[in-house]
């Protein structure tokens, strides 16, 4: 299988229905942070604490060590949950998962440290109302209906939208724009950080381009989009994308350690990375992403040249910093 590296450009600025099964298992300033490295070859530790499959979309709750972060797949929003009922995890799970469904032990115990920090969340686990009752968030799809076609939530401007190159007009300013002002409840007059970027597949390139970062802070939200592909040196016709966002955050130590992935599998389909303070042990992180492109097998069947077509996708961050330096954690 071909491999499709990205790189960050130097001109870069920068809800669902019923609940399915379970598998277990303000003061803004551009920061573009290039971390050096790349994602590791070898298969990191699975950090996945529980996967909630949901209607047009997934939950995956990642386990931080101290914490508890979220992956939201497709049109999925816990926004209601997380940022207006400062939900736990646990919280969030039981809102979510089947009536009986067992919790996963992780999530009980985490949700104690929970209480024990913030004093707000009380020891009984509440039942909460999960997003897909609540009309206000309704509107946050991953795949509108609209002339454009699936447009990562609506986010990424207009255009003309195919199957192998995405929506034509999609716009980064656009996608950081929505994800800020629909997604990003991140408020409040401490040190905030706003970016985005835009990561490309450079089938030529030997190895990964630096990966982009989010500030240090105690709230953290990335969003990613499999916005569109450019023609290379060729034609895009039977071009499809495949893309494995890898995200990383740094412990205790300022070290970076996986903090979970997820494939894009489709031109328009988003996911979202985020961990606020209720859930994440109360410390400063910064988050890296990295994606790395591979050939699809439709691509494949059709002999599709990797040189031919440049693949993107576009990541945007927000980042809030509460106290203390901003600097280390």
């Amino acid at each position: 299988m071909r491999k499709k590296t990205f790189a960050v450009p130097a001109f870069a600025l920068l809800t669902c229905a019923l609940p399915g099964c379970v598998v277990d298992s303000t003061t803004e300033v551009e920061d573009g942070i290039a971390m050096p490295g790349a994602a590791p070859e070898s298969a990191p530790v699975d950090t996945t604490i529980a996967t909630l499959e949901l209607s047009g979309g997934k939950v995956v709750f990642v386990d931080e060590g101290d914490g508890v972060a979220f992956f939201e797949v497709g049109n999925v929003d816990l926004t209601s949950l997380l940022e207006d009922q400062k939900a736990s995890a646990l919280e969030v799970f039981l809102a979510l998962a089947p009536e009986g469904t067992p919790a996963p032990t992780r999530l009980v115990e985490h949700h104690a440290e929970v209480v024990a920090r913030t004093g707000t969340v009380p020891a009984v686990p509440r039942k909460l109302a999960p997003m897909f009752v609540m009309p206000e968030v309704q509107s946050l799809t991953n795949d509108p209906l609209t002339s454009a076609g699936p447009n990562c939530w609506g986010w990424g401007g207009s255009g003309t939208y195919t199957d192998e190159t995405g929506l034509s007009g999609f716009s980064l300013s656009s996608f950081q724009s929505g994800f800020k002002d629909s997604y990003s409840q991140i408020t409040g007059n401490a040190f905030q950080v706003s970016n985005g970027a835009t990561l490309v597949s450079s089938p030529e390139a030997n190895g990964s381009s630096p990966p982009v970062s989010t500030s240090m802070g105690h709230e953290r939200a990335m969003a990613f989009c499999a916005s569109q592909a450019i023609p290379n040196a060729g034609s895009c016709d039977d071009n499809r994308i495949e893309a494995l966002v890898y995200v990383q955050h740094t412990n205790e130590s300022g070290t970076n350690v996986f903090a979970g992935s997820v494939t894009l599998y489709d031109f328009g389909e988003g996911a979202r990375f985020r961990s606020n303070y209720t859930n994440s042990g109360g410390v400063a992180r910064r988050y890296t992403a990295t994606v790395t492109f591979s050939a699809t097998d439709y691509e494949n069947l059709h002999g599709v040249n990797p040189t031919w077509c440049q693949d993107q996708v576009a990541v945007v961050w927000r980042s809030k910093h509460t106290g203390g330096s901003i600097i280390t954690p």
